[in-house]
């Protein structure tokens, strides 16, 4: 195998296309181009070729994942599914231990921050939010520990919610299964619901 022609690419100029036995083998970097000591006319082994191949492979899906959580953070399951399809197991595997290595993926700081703003900016009750983050890859375990000592937090959320879609009273059972249904979609335990729908019956009803 031949290094025929090393070419720079029009659209960026830091990126060279590199042809082998007179075929257009890969693209790669300038920096790249120098670490490795490709030069016309060199002699590749088939050995050489293919750590040189599975290096370029590897730094592209490094960069796909790093853009993919530079748009927001991401969990390990998130930037696995990314990956998949595209890329081998073996290279989605060298990206994840970088990615973990350096704190860019760290799914205990996403489970932290997630159940922080969901209890600060969303009206999300505890059974929505681990669903949320099970899809996202979180263990309900690790999840759990940030929501301890949540109930009272829960409940004002849950009043708030009623206090906005109920003007008057809750007349019938016909209504309040409604609001009932509306506040366990939302991930309320039936137990938190109850209480804020039967107290918000019992006032009116007491007025």
């Amino acid at each position: 195998m031949k290094i025929t022609a090393i070419t720079q690419q029009k659209k960026r100029a830091n990126r060279y296309n590199v042809f082998i036995d007179n075929e257009f083998a890969f693209g790669i970097d300038g920096v790249d181009l120098l670490y490795y000591k490709l030069k016309e006319g060199e002699e590749l082994s088939r050995a050489r070729y293919d750590e040189i191949l599975e290096q370029l492979v590897f730094i592209k899906a490094r960069e796909t994942a790093l853009k993919y959580i530079d748009y927001k953070q991401r969990t390990e399951k998130e930037v696995r599914k990314k990956l998949e399809g595209e890329y081998s197991p073996d290279i989605i595997d060298r990206v994840m231990v970088m990615l973990k290595k350096y704190k860019i993926v760290d799914d205990e700081k996403y489970a932290e921050l997630f159940v922080k703003d969901c209890l600060n900016l969303k009206g999300w009750g505890k059974q929505r939010i681990l669903t949320e983050l099970a899809v996202r890859g979180i263990d309900r375990g690790r999840a759990e520990k940030y929501l301890e000592n949540t109930d009272d937090i829960m409940l004002e959320k849950a009043k708030k919610l009623i206090e906005k879609r109920v003007k008057g009273k809750i007349s019938d059972m016909k209504e309040y299964k409604k609001h009932l249904d509306f506040l366990l979609r939302r991930g309320f335990d039936h137990n938190t619901a109850k209480t804020v729908l039967d107290a918000r019956k019992t006032d009116e009803e007491g007025d």
